[in-house]
């Protein structure tokens, strides 16, 4: 048998060995570029997507919570939609808000009817944004997800999760002036179409 000292040697050189050959462990593989991965949705065949939506919003010096679901559409023409719903002082608020054709519908509890105003809001209908940093690899309900952040057109903050195996969303958040808005996606391709109100029911 040869001197005990030996050993450690022999095992140093034969994992060289193998890792040199590609046998030992390798490296993982690098994701996209952190602007690549914010892309990757309007690339993918998802056309629409459900989300549900959890809110923190601060108006008129009140903070509350909220929840609720809504839609997007990414392709032909990115859109959403969605309703939210919290409690105040007793009382229950519904809010709904539409973007499309790059205006934002708002109807709330103290106007029945909606107003309208140009699209500015960061919303989960595009994970378009400016300065992508990417923030890792994270597992969701919904699989494995790339984790990117990034500003809005409006210099606002948000984070993506875009799903690594077919480039599908899912998740949105975003902060704004008190508020925040997280939105996980659920379901894709049903067919969900985003259309403004009817006219008649729009303050002038």
């Amino acid at each position: 048998m040869g001197p005990v000292y030996a050993r450690p040697f022999l095992v140093l050189t034969a994992t060289a060995l193998l890792t040199g050959c590609g046998i030992g462990a390798s490296s993982p593989p690098r994701p996209p570029s952190a602007q690549d991965i914010l892309n990757r949705p309007d690339r993918a065949n998802v056309k629409d997507a459900h989300f549900t939506l959890v809110a923190h919003l601060t108006s008129g010096g009140i903070s509350f919570d909220a929840t609720g679901d809504g839609t997007i559409v990414i392709k032909p023409a990115p859109a959403s939609t969605f309703t939210m719903k919290t409690t105040v002082s007793g009382q229950n608020l519904t809010f709904e808000e539409i973007i499309v054709g790059g205006k934002e519908y708002d109807l709330s509890p103290d106007n029945p009817r909606w107003t309208v105003k140009p699209n500015t809001a960061s919303n989960p209908s595009s994970f378009k944004g400016k300065n992508p940093v990417y923030l890792g690899e994270d597992a969701l309900k919904g699989g494995k997800a790339w984790h990117v952040r990034a500003t809005d057109e409006n210099g606002n903050l948000f984070e993506a999760w875009v799903r690594e195996s077919d480039g599908y969303p899912l998740k949105y958040a975003s902060s704004s002036q008190g508020t925040t808005f997280t939105a996980t996606f659920d379901r894709f391709n049903t067919g969900q179409t985003v259309t403004a109100p009817p006219v008649s029911d729009i303050q002038p």
